[in-house]
């Protein structure tokens, strides 16, 4: 395995368990953290699907348990001893702290161990995988169309606003390819770039598991690999789940997008404009929203950061980006603009201090908060006030705001 360093994720036993479930040419991984709620219903669409799309195909499903303390594993073994299955299913359990994204690298080290053509990564935590699934992820992989597969989803305008106002457009912007998703809970990728990624010693250290899907999707952008974006429908997931909080997401997710700016600084500083990724499937649709939508308590929310984090956003921002924001904090809920152009240069003030390492890291991005809680209650408010027709354009010109401001950051990326 890579080196040897997967070898510090698995056990004995779960290295044994690996084995067992070779040889293979395609694995299907399920990373696993407290959900015995749910394991053997992605398990049973999982192998279904994977009998049902390859078959005469060497194929298994592993499950890596990051450590959970609810059952997930008797769960598994439950399902296994009650299903008659026509795919190999094993189970590892990991050592060391419990962390779905160490569960993510185990199953990168156990696929190229197994010297598999095509891995598929589907999260423990879906209610909702179409059957075919598991073959829209691996078919483009196995087909020799792509080294990386990133699922889209038909959402509604509320779902997915981190994506949608902030990883979307900067990705595109950075990198010069549009994908829907960054944290998508499903990947199709390639063995031969599992293979080039397990190469890279930074997935070594200890900070490695720390937003790894990321790390997954910005690795094949950053680095020109084929990548094409697969259609998986509506995205159900256990609602019995715990939610992390904001801030800790924005730590745990726009912190790796930052941080790889630095190790990807040749691939995307010269870069102009960018493109969207083949689509199989075709687009992923919009939803009519379900009730209300009330922003009240996000602008709010804006507000207060703005009259307590001031002394905080001076040391991220310029005078002439804060002389943007006052005004906004005068606005009422119903009237609430945060223009396009502002916020994209607010993130990017924010990824300059993040790698100038102006303030403790963590505490930086935690400041972000309420300011994208203000831009989506803009963006809320502008879908609310015309026809759904209008998203998609609403959705190209914050993406267009993220290119135009573009060289700008370049500039000041030192």
């Amino acid at each position: 395995m890579a080196g040897g360093w997967g070898e510090g994720l698995l056990t004995a036993e779960g290295l044994a368990a690996v084995d067992a479930a070779g040889p293979v040419e395609i694995l299907a991984g399920i990373p696993a953290l407290n959900h015995a709620r749910c394991i053997a219903h992605v398990l049973e669409a999982v192998a279904a699907g994977l009998a049902a799309g390859f078959p005469g195909q060497k194929a298994a499903v592993l499950v890596a348990d990051a450590g959970s303390q609810d059952g997930t594993l008797d769960a598994v073994r439950a399902w296994k001893d009650a299903t008659a299955s026509a795919v190999t299913v094993q189970c590892v359990r990991l050592t060391g702290p419990p962390h779905r994204g160490r569960a993510i690298l185990a199953l990168l080290a156990a696929a190229q161990h197994l010297t598999v053509r095509g891995c598929a990564f589907v999260d423990a935590d879906l209610t909702g995988l179409p059957p075919d699934g598991v073959e829209r992820l691996l078919e483009p992989v196995l087909g020799a169309e792509a080294d990386y597969v990133s699922p889209a989803y038909t959402r509604t305008v509320t779902e997915g606003t981190l994506t949608t106002n902030l990883l979307a457009p900067m990705t595109g912007a950075l990198y010069g390819r549009r994908i829907q998703q960054l944290i998508g809970g499903c990947a199709g990728l390639s063995g031969g770039l599992i293979s080039r990624l397990l190469e890279d010693n930074a997935w070594e250290s200890d900070r490695a598991a720390h937003g790894v899907e990321v790390r997954l999707a910005m690795a094949a952008l950053a680095s020109g690999h084929r990548v094409v974006e697969t259609h998986l429908g509506r995205k159900r997931v256990d609602p019995g789940l715990a939610q992390a909080d904001l801030a800790g997401t924005l730590v745990g997710v726009v912190g790796p997008l930052f941080a790889l700016m630095d190790a990807y600084r040749a691939d995307w500083q010269d870069a102009r404009g960018s493109v969207p990724v083949p689509q199989r499937g075709g687009p992923p649709g919009l939803l009519p929203e379900v009730g209300e939508i009330h922003v009240d308590r996000m602008v709010r929310a804006f507000g207060l950061g703005l009259k307590d984090l001031l002394p905080v956003w001076e040391q991220i921002m310029p005078e002439e980006r804060l002389a943007q924001l006052y005004p906004l904090g005068l606005l009422a809920a119903d009237e609430f603009r945060f223009p396009a152009p502002v916020w994209a240069r607010v993130v990017y003030d924010f990824a300059v201090a993040h790698h100038e390492r102006r303030l403790a890291r963590d505490h930086l991005l935690r400041a972000l908060t309420p300011l994208y809680l203000g831009r989506v209650a803009a963006f809320l408010l502008e879908v609310e006030a015309g026809p759904p027709a209008r998203v998609p354009g609403i959705v190209e010109r914050l993406g267009r705001a993220f290119e135009a401001e573009k060289e700008t950051l370049s500039a000041r990326w030192r």
